[in-house]
């Protein structure tokens, strides 16, 4: 009798080592936690709602902010993971070439872009003057929660082209380990709240009496680390798609 070995069916690259999994994570989350526009519009925003409004209702008002930052963040980042796991499995394995170098240009780019553009020497980030103005003067208009909501959701969407590819590439990474729909749900949720982290700790410095004009400082000190940071975190998940054998 001829004894044939059967084997389960490779629906994503099994090679992928769970430790580099978690290191691409880690990085990814990492990150997105030192990404500074949308502090810095909460900052600015807890700055005028403290002037106008007593403690309490400037409290209530920046965790509906910090709530729908997160909404959005987990509504994009399901979004992404939605249609990601619907491509056939031929086009998001680790095993696809194409793949790999598609990931390894973006984050590249993205890291030149962090260490010229993302935010310059007068302390200013890279979205359009007239944005930035708009943005600035919002937070004059915000009386209610839904305000602040809504305020929240729209703040994250200028910094989108630094975090998407990071969502995508966490999903691939995700779906390559065969993570369960659960543990899918969890990790984005988690994602989001390590995202929303630097919005709890700039409430708590403004609550300690610090003021906007503390904040400043601290982001025009911290500025040249700031984009040297980012650049090397984006070459370094790039460097690890090449170099440390992710890719089959």
């Amino acid at each position: 009798m001829l004894l044939v070995e059967m084997q389960p069916p490779l629906c994503y690259n099994q090679s992928m080592s769970i430790f580099a999994s978690l290191g691409i994570i880690i990085l990814s989350m990492i990150i997105s936690l030192f990404l500074m526009l949308n502090p810095s519009i909460f900052a600015n925003f807890l700055h005028y709602a403290s002037g106008k409004y007593s403690r309490k209702k400037t409290d209530d008002l920046s965790l509906f902010f910090i709530l729908g930052a997160e909404t959005i963040t987990v509504f994009i980042f399901f979004l992404t993971f939605m249609i990601i796991s619907a491509l056939p499995v031929s086009i998001i394995t680790f095993k696809n070439p194409i793949l790999l170098w598609i990931f390894t240009g973006i984050f590249f780019a993205l890291g030149i872009v962090a260490l010229c553009f993302y935010i310059q020497k007068n302390g200013q980030f890279f979205i359009p003057r007239k944005i930035a103005t708009k943005i600035i003067a919002k937070p004059k208009f915000i009386k209610k929660r839904s305000d602040a909501f809504v305020f929240g959701l729209v703040s994250n969407l200028p910094e989108l082209p630094f975090n998407l590819p990071l969502f995508c590439f966490c999903t691939v990474t995700a779906l390559n380990i065969s993570l369960s729909p659960f543990s899918c749900a969890g990790f984005i949720i988690l994602y989001a709240l390590i995202t929303v982290l630097p919005l709890f700790a700039i409430r708590i410095f403004f609550k300690t009496g610090h003021t906007l004009a503390d904040f400043l400082k601290f982001r025009l000190k911290n500025r040249s680390f700031l984009r040297f940071f980012l650049c090397s975190l984006y070459f370094l998940l790039a460097i690890l798609l090449i170099n440390l054998g992710i890719i089959a």
